[in-house]
């Protein structure tokens, strides 16, 4: 289909009108929006789509053309999405989805945006980008959208400009796929680069206009916030030890850094929930949650005394090096720091996380995942000889807590030699009937499986965990004679290793 490269439906005083303007695009690239239109709707249901998916068409059948309102410049139309749960304060259960459209303009002289690569040109105008947005997001979803608002100063560095030289508009969604305005505490200035604030898209339903003069372009969050939260959104914390102002300047510097940073939801991971910073002269002690472990840990971060601390880039800043280590802390708890890290119970019940990580013995030749659940779950391990009924049986009946399992660690993941698995027996005890390898399997990976689904089991909110069979090893892990039944084994998961 060609397309014309001029726009005639402005107004006489030469200001487009969006609407207008917003039909105009829409008529032009009918079965292009179709198709994206399809694609979004997927994405807000199944939020899993990859380009590998075949239901990603886009490439092929891009909302791509020429500017209606600058000569020389085409429009291409692209999107990105996230989890927004620890970008605001949503009702519970909610999974919200964060769909960003990207708006973004380029030269004629290039065939196409993939011929422009990171050449973008800033030069859109706003009308022409919202009704580019409008035209592909459809009336309704578009009534809810926000255009995020850019800081004044574009950045120098030419990697991130390409990132600031586009129009962004932000559309969040709900659990069922279905669009709903921000929360009055929405971190915009997270959702991408170079971002002051946001503005809310005018409506044309006239119900959602009604709504929004009703109520403003946010929900209030008051009586639905995370008790764990402040106001505006970021966690709360308790700050002892001494105070920040007594420290030698880079030490207070970096302490002050810290506790500003790590209140952030979801800087270092969504499991992750801090709720104290402890600060002493050399050093600053974050005590947090993770996921739904009862227990409480905690990490340290030195704190440096003097210039001569610094060791130099890209440690050569109180702020670089608070970034630094949060995103090492990411980095080792998202790949089992809580597991494989020196973990010593102090005498305030937390249990404090120090490197260097030590591996289990055997680790290295065997690794455990979990059982992916779907009809034909575990068939592969009862090739091998291993017993699936009684897991199979608890994922049938939906009292499943866990189902992990351990392979060679090789190109193939194969041969499995071994498996575990446990059941829920009510909301905070779990109980664990399998517990099996193959004949002739080392017996360091029935330990090793059973130091992992021990920590899954406590990561997913068990309090207790019970073992039908007795082992003396299993006492390395907290594991003793269970107290009740006099048969096999218990933990309390509050007071483990």
């Amino acid at each position: 289909m060609s397309r014309p490269t001029d726009y005639d439906g402005a107004p006489s005083h030469g200001v487009p009108d969006i609407v207008a303007m917003t039909g105009y695009i829409a008529s032009l690239y009918t079965d292009e929006i179709a198709v994206y239109r399809d694609l979004l709707r997927h994405i807000a249901a199944d939020r899993t789509l990859s380009h590998r998916d075949p239901r990603w068409p886009i490439d092929d059948h891009p909302v791509e053309g020429p500017s209606l309102t600058v000569p020389g410049l085409r429009i291409h139309m692209r999107h990105s999405y996230q989890d927004a749960g620890d970008l605001g304060s949503f009702p519970a259960e909610g999974n919200p989805l964060l769909l960003r459209i990207h708006v973004q303009g380029f030269s004629d002289e290039y065939q196409d945006r993939t011929a422009a690569r990171s050449n973008l040109v800033d030069s859109v105008t706003d009308p022409e980008s919202e009704a580019w947005t409008r035209a592909l997001l459809g009336e309704r979803w578009a009534d809810y959208a926000y255009e995020l608002v850019r800081t004044p100063n574009p950045p120098k560095n030419p990697a991130t400009l390409m990132r600031f030289a586009q129009r962004v508009y932000v559309l969040l969604l709900d659990t069922d796929g279905q669009p709903t305005l921000a929360p009055d505490n929405f971190a915009f200035q997270r959702v991408w680069d170079g971002i002051d604030s946001a503005r809310k898209i005018i409506p044309t339903s006239p119900a959602v206009a009604a709504h929004l003069s009703a109520v403003g372009p946010f929900f209030e969050t008051a009586d639905i916030r995370d008790p764990n939260t402040e106001a505006d959104g970021a966690w709360r914390l308790h700050i002892t030890g001494d105070d920040t102002g007594s420290l030698p300047t880079p030490a207070s510097t970096t302490a002050q850094n810290l506790i500003r940073r790590v209140r952030v939801r979801g800087r270092v991971d969504t499991k992750f929930r801090p709720i104290r910073v402890h600060v002493e002269q050399d050093q600053a002690r974050v005590y947090f949650r993770w996921a739904k472990n009862p227990n409480t840990f905690a990490i340290t971060l030195r704190l440096p005394q003097s210039e001569d601390d610094f060791s130099g880039p890209p440690l050569n800043t109180p702020d670089s090096i608070v970034a630094v280590c949060l995103s090492s802390w990411q980095e080792d708890l998202r790949t089992g720091l809580l597991v494989w890290g020196q973990r010593t119970r102090e005498a305030d019940g937390a249990i404090h996380i120090s490197w260097p990580i030590t591996e289990m013995s055997g680790s290295r030749q065997h690794r455990v995942a979990a059982v992916p659940r779907h009809d034909t779950s575990g068939s592969w391990l009862a090739e091998t000889g291993l017993n699936i009924g009684t897991a199979r049986e608890a994922l049938k009946s939906g009292v499943l807590a866990c189902w992990l399992q351990a392979y060679l660690d090789n190109r193939e993941v194969r041969p499995f030699v071994g498996h575990a698995a446990a059941r829920w027996v009510d909301d905070t005890t779990a109980c664990i009937d399998v517990l099996e390898v193959v004949p002739g399997t080392r017996g360091s990976v029935a330990t090793q499986l059973l130091h992992s689904i021990t920590h899954t089991l406590a990561n997913a909110g068990a309090r207790a965990i019970e073992l039908p069979f007795t082992d003396e090893s299993f006492a390395e892990f907290g594991y003793v004679p269970n107290p009740t039944t006099g048969r096999g084994m218990y933990l309390d998961v509050t007071t483990m290793p």
